[in-house]
């Protein structure tokens, strides 16, 4: 009884901490944590998700309630069990994504995924905006964070640093 009720927590956990533990071991430690605004028209898709497992969560501990075992196996907080794994579960989706962006030893770290300095193409800044294009193989993205003015210019001066240079353009095939 007790396993059936421990066994989620125990699964969560164990993906927590191998995120972090996967999250270190590739990019380091934190050397500067992204000052960014969180909500604005760059983040919408996290938002977005948060909402999405919120109201996901909700009909999934309904439905566990609905269709938990009468009587024979009671669970030590009655129906507030199922509520509260899927709270746990939402706070920890929730945290990923309003986790802000770090600049690492290795590479970047953000709720969209990892980031090693090579795998960086380049960045711009309109304004207070910050773009990055990332490339890893055929594979292409951008990310673009609304940074606080304050923390703009020590952000740019460590991608400087940080970015490798890319020397010379490349050709078209004919």
């Amino acid at each position: 009884m007790i396993f059936r009720l421990l066994f989620p927590y125990f699964f969560l956990s164990l993906i927590v901490l191998g995120y972090l533990y996967f999250r270190h071991v590739k990019l380091g430690p934190v050397l500067l944590k992204v000052d960014r605004k969180f909500f604005s028209s760059y983040n919408s898709d996290s938002i977005l998700l948060i909402i999405i497992i919120a109201i996901i969560s909700f009909f999934l501990a309904r439905y566990e309630i609905i269709n938990s075992l009468p009587g024979d196996e009671t669970l030590i907080l009655g129906p507030f069990t199922f509520i509260i794994f899927y709270g746990v579960l939402l706070l920890v989706a929730a945290g990923r994504e309003v986790e802000k962006p770090a600049l690492r030893e290795k590479g970047i770290s953000s709720s969209r995924g990892f980031w090693l300095w090579e795998e960086i193409e380049s960045f711009r800044w309109s304004k207070n905006i910050l773009t990055i294009n990332f490339a890893r193989g055929k594979r292409k993205r951008v990310e673009a964070w609304q940074i606080s003015p304050m923390a703009k210019k020590e952000i740019d001066q460590f991608l400087k640093k940080m970015v490798p240079k890319r020397t010379g353009h490349s050709k078209k095939k004919g």
